[in-house]
Order: C-alpha cells, then structure tokens, then sequence
C-alpha cells in the first residue's frame, strides 16, 4: 500500500481531545484527514493499492495506521467515517415511517444480519437519505475513542452543493464526484433535488457514460448550465464531458494549509466534517 501524507504539526494533546477526524473508505483505499478544533489541516494521508481493495482488507489498514499514531485509543474529538459503496436510497419525507427503513432497501440491496440502517433527512429538500452500514464498519467505529458519525458519501454531497452559488441553485446545475471506482452525482433546479444517485463504476469511460444518462434522464440544460465536478477525475474523461457540457467546472472549495492542485480531491473528506 502506499501513503501520500502531508503532515504540518505534530498530533498534540489540545488535537487529541478536541479536534475534528474524518476518513473515507474508497474501492482503493482510504484517505483521512486530522484537523485542530479550528479546522485547520494537521495530517491529511491518502493510503491506496494497486488494485482494488477488500473491504476487510482497507478497514485492516486503517486501524493499523489509526494504531500507530495512537489515534486509535486516544483521540477524543469528532470522528466521522465516510463510506462510498452504501446501499442508498431517496424516500420522499411525506412518505417516510421509520419502522418501515429496513423496507425501503429491498430494492436496492439485500440486508445481512448485524448491519443498521440509518436515515438523514437532506436539508432544503424533501427527502431523506436512507442507508445500511455494514458490520465490519460498525466494529471500528466501536473501537475508537471519540463520538463517531457514519455517514454515506451522497449525504456529503448533499452539503457539498452548498458551496455553490445561489442563482445556480435556482437556473440549475449539476455536480459530479469520482474516484477510483465510484461516483456521485446530484442535480438541482429551483433550488430543488432533481436527481441523485452514487454508482460503482469499472472500466474508464463509465463515469462519463453515467453522468450523460443522469443529464438525460432529468433534461439537463447542459449548454446553458454548468456542471461541477471535484474528486479524482481523469483528463481523458473531463475531455469527453467537454464534448457534450459547456460549461465544465471544478466545484468551487478552498482547503487552508493544503496545495491548491490536491483540494479537488479531498474536498468530499473535508466537508465530512463540517457538515451537519
């Protein structure tokens, strides 16, 4: 496995008990990012293989590294666990019963025993976001110190959006994240969720392929309206999107202490945190 770090201070006591960890776990490993109580970056990593990752496999690497800082047994602060591949699903609030939660995934998934499902209700939209975290998950978060949120990467990008400006809110946009075998994406008109969806993705290409179909399913204005894209997105695939959306643009973010060229690609972690 290789670690990509940038570390600017030393993890000091005042962090350990009142800072902000959020960590990611992708097709290809995991990223994390330590913040002080004022957000302000201490360590950033991002830990991936070769080849796609098991999830015993990254989870395993995670808290050996988790171990080794000892951030493990004694960070004390807000931890949050982003996880990509969730089942998920949109219920409409009007038609939402929470005895009913385990139902609304049988479409999407197939339960296993142990897993929870959870709900959050999207700010400014009539839905809520329903989803299984599995076991494996469940049992680091028992093992960390601090107050743990497990929370769908589509929830983040919920609260990403908000960084957009507010006329595009009203005329409309849309905004993608990929990385290395996943992406989300959402669109917004009227200040209203039009669409919303996270996909496992394969071979290069299919990022492209899913974000033209979403476009067309909702009747996208793609030569009028922009589309915003973060994470880790090729130049081939940007090249391709350009073909068909005029207005192709990273998401507007700014991370302090780290370079400009890798927010894009950390933008999703950091929010984690910062998000309700």
């Amino acid at each position: 496995m290789q670690i990509h770090s940038i570390i600017s201070n030393t993890i000091s006591e005042e962090i350990l008990a009142t800072g902000h960890l959020s960590i990611r776990f992708m097709a290809d490993g995991f990223s994390l990012l330590l913040e002080d109580r004022n957000f302000v970056p201490v360590v950033l990593i991002r830990a991936t293989g070769e080849s796609p990752m098991t999830r015993k496999s990254h989870l395993q690497a995670c808290e050996d590294w988790l171990h080794r800082q000892t951030l493990l047994e004694n960070f004390l602060g807000e931890i949050t666990l982003v996880i990509d591949a969730l089942p998920t699903t949109l219920v409409p609030e009007a038609l939402f019963s929470e005895n009913d939660k385990l139902l609304y995934l049988e479409p999407v998934t197939r339960l296993h025993a142990g897993e929870k499902v959870e709900f959050t209700a999207i700010r400014n939209s009539p839905f809520l976001l329903v989803y299984a975290v599995p076991v494996d998950y469940l049992l680091l978060a028992e093992k960390l110190a601090g107050s743990v949120r497990i929370k769908s990467s589509l929830e983040v990008l919920f609260s990403l959006s908000d960084q957009v400006n507010a006329a595009d809110h009203q005329r409309g946009f849309a905004l993608v994240e990929g990385q290395p075998g996943y992406m989300g994406i959402l669109m917004i008109r009227n200040d209203e969720l039009m669409i919303a969806n996270n996909q496992q993705l394969g071979k290069t290409g299919e990022l492209v392929y899913h974000t033209l179909n979403t476009i067309q399913q909702v009747e996208f204005d793609r030569v009028n309206r922009p589309l915003y894209h973060a994470g880790v997105t090729g130049d081939e695939e940007l090249g391709m999107l350009r073909k068909y959306v005029r207005h192709l643009q990273p998401l507007p973010y700014h991370i302090s202490e780290i370079d400009k060229s890798a927010i894009s690609e950390h933008v999703l972690l950091a929010e984690a945190t910062r998000c309700a």
